[in-house]
């Protein structure tokens, strides 16, 4: 997620920071601080009130990063690779580098983090109604079991790309067999409760409760925005069905040799060509690919002194057959986190495929369409 700060790793996964936390954070700090808590606890100074709203607010987001870390390990556990999480204005996202393999594993990451906050919430909650007391501890960790049980009950809502939405998907996806009918209904679902949220907030507008009503209508908004791209990711996969990496792949890739040095490969294949990367050949034989990436870990002065062989990604590379579905090509460059792969018939290079060609081919049936 763009204008993003990486705040460091938790057990291996990159955890972000999104700008628009630093709103909420404040903006939880003063709700919290001017209402909820001087009606529950009306005899505290002004400066307990702020203090206990501002590690009121923070423990919602330690709370949405647990609920996260819970997707996150369960889905490497079942072999997919996470990319990370990110805390932003609305909750968290866990990046799951692929769409699940099967629908059993669809259901299991997505019901793991909503079970994960209401046993938070059922633990804590034991130990506030086992404590009572009005103090600003015992304030804050009532704030804690209360916010997880929404939590994890809103999540719940069968609405993608909540988790409730990919627990739907994946039911019927077990019931079909069709991942294309279920991820149609969920995201449909999706829509149309985002609508709903938005009629309710604007409700809760009309009735005085302004605050209340903004917020509702913010995540009703961005329910059905989210099910909409999903929706739209949906159509883009339909569209790739029977569409093969030959159909789309450049049949005659860009090629180097190991020996050439660094400074011709920029210049005169990189630069001259327009390309991001040359595949790295000795006759017939697939050495490596050089990429602009690979380029920029070399200092440039040495440019000139190193070859081509002391810069490459060398192979084995993952690479693709012109008979490979590009959906699964995309997924390959995706999970990988690659630019562009070199397409193999055995050992023989036929063509390179990156994700310049994959837009480049639905603008050309974009085009197809309008005529």
């Amino acid at each position: 997620m763009p204008s993003s700060i990486g705040v460091g790793r938790i057990l291996g996964i990159r955890v972000d920071i999104h700008f628009s936390l630093f709103l909420i954070v404040a903006f939880l700090t003063w709700s919290l601080a001017t209402g909820f808590l001087p009606d529950r606890y009306p005899y505290w100074s002004t400066s307990t009130y702020w203090l206990t709203g501002f590690v009121c607010a923070l423990s919602l987001f330690v709370s949405v990063l647990l609920h996260e870390l819970a997707h996150s390990l369960v889905a490497i556990r079942r072999g997919y690779r996470v990319e990370g999480i990110t805390l932003f204005l609305l909750g968290g996202v866990s990046s799951i580098a692929s769409e699940s393999r099967r629908a059993t594993d669809d259901f299991v990451i997505s019901v793991v983090g909503p079970l994960s906050s209401l046993a938070i919430a059922a633990v804590i909650g034991v130990v506030v109604v086992a404590s009572g007391g009005s103090s600003p501890v015992y304030a804050a960790v009532e704030y804690v079991a209360i916010i997880n049980l929404l939590l994890g009950l809103f999540n719940l809502l069968p609405a993608f790309p909540l988790d409730g939405g990919r627990v739907l998907r994946a039911a019927i996806w077990a019931v079909t067999g069709s991942f294309r009918r279920a991820s149609a209904i969920s995201t449909r679902s999706g829509q149309v409760v985002g609508l709903l949220l938005v009629g309710f907030g604007v409700y809760q507008v009309i009735q005085g409760n302004a605050l209340q009503g903004i917020w509702v209508v913010l995540v009703g908004w961005f329910l059905n925005r989210a099910a909409s791209a999903s929706r739209g990711q949906d159509e883009v996969a339909h569209a790739l069905e029977g569409v093969t990496v030959g159909d789309v792949m450049d049949v005659a890739p860009p090629t180097v040799e190991p020996n050439v040095t660094i400074h011709q490969a920029v210049f005169d294949h990189l630069v001259l060509g327009s390309v991001r990367a040359l595949i790295v050949c000795e006759g017939e034989r697939v050495l490596g690919i050089l990429s602009i990436t690979d380029v920029q870990k070399v200092p440039q002065a040495l440019w000139g002194a190193r070859s081509v062989r002391d810069a490459m990604t060398p192979a084995p590379l993952k690479s693709l057959s012109p008979d490979d579905g590009l959906d699964d090509a995309l997924s390959l460059l995706g999970e990988n986190a690659i630019h562009q792969a070199p397409v193999l018939m055995g050992e023989r290079l036929v063509g390179l495929l990156n994700r310049a060609h994959v837009i480049q081919y639905f603008h050309q049936m974009r085009e197809q369409d309008r005529d």
